[in-house]
């Protein structure tokens, strides 16, 4: 997770190579289904796929070669990210009880 410099938060994690060339990206976004998520891999020369685990996804990453430090950056990733979310989404839903 970072952010841009319109201060929105992005839920997108580059992978470069040693060429500093973008090989893939991982996304994290809300489901449809309401507190959700969907883990999304991007390659960027044969398409994307919806993981539905960070093993499944890390798996997939280690059969496409990709380093261990890019792994461990995607780990992290993806733990900010999710607290993020559903910390927010915990703020959601109590500010919506509250209201009513």
């Amino acid at each position: 997770m970072k952010y841009s410099t319109d201060n929105k938060l992005s839920f997108t994690l580059d992978l470069r190579n040693d060429e500093d060339d973008i090989m893939a990206v991982v996304s994290v976004i809300p489901s449809k289904e309401v507190g959700k998520r969907d883990i999304i891999y991007m390659d960027a020369e044969e398409g994307n796929v919806s993981v539905r685990s960070i093993t499944e996804l890390l798996n997939l990453l280690q059969k496409k070669n990709i380093s261990f430090d890019n792994r461990k950056k995607v780990v992290d990733f993806l733990s900010d990210s999710l607290l993020f979310l559903e910390l927010n989404d915990v703020t959601y839903k109590a500010s919506n009880i509250i209201k009513h």
